[in-house]
């Protein structure tokens, strides 16, 4: 249970199972604190650390979907946190959030005795981008039932208030951009072999705790063609 030994492993792979010169060692982490930590102690270790690719899941999963779906997925996500603060941030201001009696929380957040404060709402919004980003990872059921206009039925009573505008947002930014993870991993699955060879080589899960069913199933259709590892404390 120690994050050193993931790394004697992860380092030892990549001696005894080295890739093409050209090819890109693609690591997933969990935040950019564990990306920057593995790429200095391998440095330690090994005396360089290069060619290497560290990823949050969030964006390796939407590049991997875009591979495999052709023309159907944008070069850039609509659903990255980067580009969802702005979405969100200009939906707060919108008549149809500033007008929802379900959305009065997040509305009385940056709005006091109705004088806005812009760097508030700006804010809210790069907090809730950061939420939207990791429910489509790990919560990929709340987000499709949400799409639909309903309830996460196992939100605790006292957490109803945030539920409402959170599904509210949701809502309203899958109608300007839908984005469906079932569908376009079920559409990536079939195209698996075709563009097999515009997928890496290789694929390391660094320290990882948990992903939603949904992914590990990807991830472990992706392993019929590619070698994908884990280094999951336990």
């Amino acid at each position: 249970n120690r994050m050193e030994d993931l790394l004697t492993l992860f380092d030892e792979v990549q001696k005894v199972s080295t890739l093409p010169v050209l090819s890109k060692e693609v690591v997933l982490v969990q935040n950019p604190g564990m990306q920057h930590w593995l790429n200095m102690k391998q440095a330690e270790i090994s005396g360089i650390s290069m060619n290497a690719s560290f990823v949050l899941p969030a964006q390796f999963l939407w590049q991997q979907l875009r591979i495999l779906s052709g023309d159907d997925v944008p070069d850039q996500s609509p659903y990255s946190r980067e580009v969802l603060a702005w979405r969100i941030d200009a939906l707060l201001q919108s008549d149809n959030v500033l007008n929802n009696q379900d959305c009065q929380q997040a509305n009385q957040y940056w709005q006091k005795n109705d004088i806005a404060d812009s760097l508030k709402r700006f804010q809210l919004a790069v907090q809730t981008a950061d939420l939207f980003e990791q429910y489509l990872i790990y919560r990929p059921d709340w987000i499709d039932t949400w799409a639909k206009g309903g309830s996460v039925a196992s939100f605790e009573s006292n957490a109803r208030e945030q539920e409402k505008w959170q599904s509210t947002l949701w809502y309203l930014l899958h109608k300007q951009s839908s984005y469906n993870p079932k569908t376009l991993i079920s559409t990536a699955k079939n195209n698996l072999t075709t563009y097999k060879d515009m997928l890496p080589k290789r694929v390391s899960i660094f320290g990882i705790n948990a992903l939603a069913p949904m992914w590990i199933d990807f991830l472990n259709s992706l392993s019929t063609i590619i070698e994908v590892h884990f280094y999951h404390l336990n």
